[in-house]
């Protein structure tokens, strides 16, 4: 859907993936591959403890300004680099790596279920803290 509509928010992966109690499904993660579509519609796997997706916060040391600067000098390169041979997938990974950079700020809030009033969190029986029905109490 994605592919042919297009996406409502362009700060948040278009498909995103939430494996159970932290287990891989036993024919691996590319399951969630792009298949024959640009790499850019792969899903992202959204975790249950730590940072919900992976690399999204800055690496010690370097702050958002220095993040960005260092995002737009590789979007240079990799622009040249496909002015140069033409591959397509050089645009997907441009494309990648500036939504990674505004993922930055919109995934903190869009993964924060304990703001959401309890009915909700009743609807989909999430209980905040818990990673799947395993860790819950009887």
């Amino acid at each position: 859907m994605t592919y042919g509509l297009g996406s409502e928010n362009s700060n948040l992966p278009g498909f995103v993936v939430l494996a159970s109690g932290g287990k891989t499904p036993d024919g691996g993660k590319s399951l969630w591959g792009a298949g024959f579509l640009p790499s850019v519609f792969q899903g992202v796997q959204c975790r249950t403890q730590g940072e919900p997706i992976l690399y999204l916060a800055d690496p010690a040391g370097m702050d958002r300004q220095l993040r960005k600067w260092t995002i737009e000098a590789v979007s240079d390169l990799d622009r040249a680099h496909f002015d140069a041979a033409g591959d397509p997938e050089t645009l997907t990974r441009i494309s990648q790596y500036e939504l990674a950079y505004r993922m930055q700020t919109t995934v903190p809030e869009a993964f924060d279920i304990a703001s959401e009033p309890k009915y909700i969190l009743d609807l989909y029986g999430a209980m905040p803290g818990y990673s799947s029905e395993a860790d819950r109490a009887d």
